[in-house]
């Protein structure tokens, strides 16, 4: 009894080991110029992919990377393009020393970046990875849908009192997405009209059916 007490100890700390090796990591930064400003909209590259990710207002950026991740870029047309390489670490922060007159997309894809992002609706589930939250996921992958912070409004649906839509998620009715890492999204559908019968009026404002992988 020991003995197989022993043996499954050893096979859970293996199987928690593996899943550290593969845990995602949660990246973080500032982009501003050499005078302090903060720089908005700058446009995070992933090894010289371009990404949903942008600094707000404050010029500041989260994210969550692989772990194999080897560089990190940023992005700003009047600024330029700034890379680092990625070494592990859970903040970097960029600084633009000089402003350049304008750098385009085509600039960047003649020095060999990728810039073309998926259209929305098309968003393969590999790119899911890319944003940094469930509701910039959303944001991406819909047209005709409003996204502010955590509140989402589905365009051109019958509103009843509270506008918010019904989630579904692995089959099951919740009320906060906010746990939801895009990472850990196998699917994710947006239902309106007919197609929310189903639901009664629960489903008048939009459904969302999620599936999480297993």
């Amino acid at each position: 009894m020991k003995t197989f007490l022993y043996i499954c100890l050893l096979a859970s700390i293996q199987v928690l080991a593996q899943k550290n090796d593969n845990a995602r990591i949660k990246l973080s930064g500032l982009v501003n110029t050499v005078g302090g400003e903060p720089i908005k909209n700058a446009v995070l590259f992933i090894d010289s992919v371009k990404t949903f990710v942008r600094t707000n207002k404050k010029g500041i950026y989260k994210t969550t990377i692989d772990k194999e991740t080897k560089s990190i870029m940023v992005y700003a047309p009047d600024h330029g393009i700034l890379s680092k390489t990625y070494v592990g670490v859970a903040e970097m922060n960029f600084q633009f020393v000089n402003s350049i007159d304008h750098l385009t997309e085509y600039d960047l894809e003649e020095l060999g970046y990728v810039t073309e992002a998926p259209r929305k609706g098309t968003l393969a589930p590999s790119r899911f990875k890319e944003f940094s939250n469930i509701y910039q996921l959303i944001r991406e992958m819909f047209t005709g849908v409003e996204v502010n912070g955590s509140r989402i409004v589905v365009r051109g649906v019958s509103s009843f009192g509270d506008s918010t839509p019904l989630f579904v998620v692995d089959d099951s009715y919740v009320s906060d997405i906010s746990f939801i890492q895009p990472a850990e999204v196998e699917s994710i559908v947006l239902l309106k009209g007919e197609d929310t019968a189903i639901y009664g009026s629960r489903g008048a404002n939009g459904v969302f059916l999620i599936h999480l992988k297993k």
